[in-house]
This record gives C-alpha cells, sequence and structure tokens, in this order.
C-alpha cells in the first residue's frame, strides 16, 4: 500500500514554517525570519535569519507561539546554535492533550564547552523526559516551545520539533520503491568506533562524525564524542546532542523520522547520507558485526542494484569493515519498530533538501 509523503509549507500558530509531513510523524523547522513571527522575546531578537541575544543581555528567552500539528505522544526537538566560550542553550517544550497544557519539560544544557547535560527527574502524570525523548501518557495535538540563551555571542539558527505516534510507527512497513535511487552510493569515509578503547558506546559520535567527514569537516571520532559527551546520560548516544554538535561544525543538522526506506531513498539518491537509529535481537540482523543491540546508530549510504540498504556500519571491528550491505525487509523492521525511523539529517547550510 502507498502511504502519502507530503513535504509542504504549513501555517503553524502565526508563523509559516517548513514542515516534513508523514502518516506516523510531523517534522517542523523554524530557522527564517518569519519562523519567529508572533513569538515572545525577552532579551533576545532576530538579526536577518539568526536568534541572537539583545545588545547588553548576557541570557534571554524566545518563546513561539502554539503548534498544531497531527496526534503524537513523543517529541523530540533538534538546534543547530552557536555556543562561543562559556555560552549555552536551554530547550524546553510543553505539549497539549485535550483542553489541559503539560507542565514545561527541559532538554537540559547545550554547551559546545565541556559541561552539557541532559535533566535527570521529569516525569508526572502527564509524561516524562527519556534523555531527549519527550513520551507523553496521552495524544497531544499541539506543542509549544521556549528556547534559553546564554552568555556573549550565543546564537540559534534552526530549531527542529519531530512529533510522532508510537501506535503508527511501523505504518510504512514494505511501501513501494520507485527504485530510482537503488544502484547509488556516496563513498561516505569509513570509521569504526571499536578501534577505540572506549568507543563500545560510540556509534552516534562515529556515525555523525562519518558524515561531517564527508562534507570536508574531518572531526576525529575521540573528539566528537568528548564533544557531544552528556555528563548526566553519561554517554555519547544523546540524539539532540549529536546534530546540535553537527550544527556548531556549521552543518543544518537535525532529527526527523521517515516512514519508510522508500522516503530514505530521496535523501541518499540525492547523495545525502543518514545516519539511523535501529535496535535487533540475536539473528534478526544478517551480516551485523555485533550479534544484537539495545540501539544502535550507522550511516545509510545508498541501495545496491536489488535496492537493499549499503551502510557505514562503526560496530565493525576494523575501518576496513565498516561497509555492510544488510537485507532490505528485516533492515526496514528493525528501524522503524526501534526508533520509527529515526534519521539525522546532516549537510552543509544551502543545499536543498528532497
Amino acid at each position: 500500500m502507498q502511504l502519502p509523503i507530503l513535504l509542504s509549507l504549513m501555517l503553524l500558530g502565526s508563523a509559516g514554517a517548513s514542515t516534513m509531513t508523514y502518516p506516523a510523524s510531523t517534522t517542523t523547522l523554524h530557522e527564517r525570519a518569519q519562523d519567529w513571527a508572533g513569538a515572545e522575546l525577552r532579551g533576545v531578537e532576530v538579526r536577518g535569519q539568526t536568534l541572537m541575544l539583545a545588545a547588553g543581555a548576557t541570557s534571554g528567552t524566545l518563546t513561539g507561539q502554539p503548534i498544531k500539528v497531527a496526534a503524537f505522544d513523543e517529541l523530540v526537538p533538534s538546534w543547530n546554535s552557536t555556543t562561543p566560550g562559556a555560552g549555552s542553550v536551554t530547550l524546553e517544550v510543553r505539549a497539549q492533550t485535550g483542553t489541559a497544557w503539560t507542565r514545561w519539560f527541559s532538554f537540559g544544557t547545550w554547551s559546545s564547552a565541556d559541561g552539557r547535560a541532559s535533566l535527570n527527574g521529569q516525569k508526572d502524570a502527564a509524561g516524562q523526559i527519556l534523555t531527549d525523548t519527550l513520551r507523553l501518557s496521552a495524544k497531544a495535538t499541539s506543542y509549544q516551545y521556549r528556547v534559553t540563551l546564554r552568555g556573549a555571542g550565543t546564537s540559534v539558527r534552526l530549531l527542529a520539533f519531530n512529533t510522532s505516534d508510537r501506535a503508527k510507527r511501523a505504518a510504512g512497513l514494505g511501501q513501494a520503491s520507485n527504485r530510482a535511487a537503488w544502484g547509488k552510493v556516496t563513498d561516505v569515509p569509513q570509521r569504526s568506533q571499536m578501534v577505540f578503547a572506549e568507543g563500545a558506546g560510540w556509534c552516534s559520535p562515529t556515525s555523525t562524525s562519518m558524515i561531517l567527514a564527508l562534507y570536508g569537516v574531518n572531526v576525529a571520532v575521540p573528539t566528537a564524542a568528548k564533544g557531544m559527551f552528556d555528563r548526566v546520560y553519561e554517554g555519547t548516544g544523546n540524539w539532540p546532542f549529536n546534530t546540535a554538535y553537527a550544527g556548531e561544525k556549521g552543518m543544518r543538522a537535525f532529527i526527523t523520522r521517515l516512514p519508510s526506506l522508500a522516503a530514505a531513498e530521496k535523501y541518499t539518491g540525492a547523495g545525502l547520507p543518514l545516519a539511523v537509529s535501529l535496535g535487533w535481537k540475536a539473528g534478526e540482523l544478517p551480516g551485523a558485526p555485533i550479534p544484537s543491540s539495545d540501539g544502535h546508530l550507522m550511516v545509510l549510504v545508498g541501495f545496491d542494484k536489488s535496492g537493499n540498504p549499503v551502510m557505514n556500519d562503526p560496530a565493525a571491528p576494523t575501518d576496513a569493515g565498516v561497509r555492510r550491505t544488510y537485507p532490505r525487509a528485516p533492515f526496514e523492521k528493525l528501524w522503524l519498530t526501534h526508533s520509527g525511523g529515526l534519521s539525522y539529517v546532516i549537510a552543509p547550510q544551502g543545499i536543498a533538501l528532497p
């Protein structure tokens, strides 16, 4: 069954924002001056297409207008910022379930300096924060965000919000491909996390570093891991911290959830690799370098001539073994059922997305 896929501009609140709408998820990007229209600004201002601290301010907050989307029970944000020195950014979100608004949930404090951290202990009857994900107890139809900037020179040029309905995660499973992207593979540099003594948990920064290297930003894996380490989570797998790190390196980077490999083909066919999150039990992913995983990031670099996904899998024991091809059907099922098709989109600014 073909499911509708729409990439459009929609009116959200009082500002038009770029929106990717799929059957199970919506991703909204705020990155233009008009996207901040109607927001409440305290100590910040919009200069060109960027949020900046107002003259003389050491901190400031922008509170956006409520945004109405399809019913959702999970939200994952992302942001692109510049945080020089001790500068930092905090993003908070609340959701509307029925007529009631939840509390403001915080996604912690991001900084390019050491000390960045998610925020534990946020749980009540309405929902909870799971490091990088807001999971609600009931479906919501609207959300609102506020972002706080601190420190001289701190700025934000992109805020993204992916909302999804967990019950529909696998709705696009098996969507037919037009095959235009089959046989197209982008030569993304191959890097293994396993060649490092501390690399067992570095799949996410290794994947991010591979995509950055494709675009000429050559960051060593240990450097990337240090630059996105979440001291509360005690690891490097915080999804928004990975895209924020790429954003600090000048990329346009955000998190989305795609409904199928057919949708992912639009990116790889345009030469844009994706970092994707999946998990599997023993025997479920033929050819994988590790027998199982509760959650693993790898880079989708294209598809072979039969439509099977070609990956840079950082769990390979050596750099030379990173390039892997996995069977399409089980891979797609594991990706969609584990993370709902979660993907990092990382590309130079100005490149058109599919």
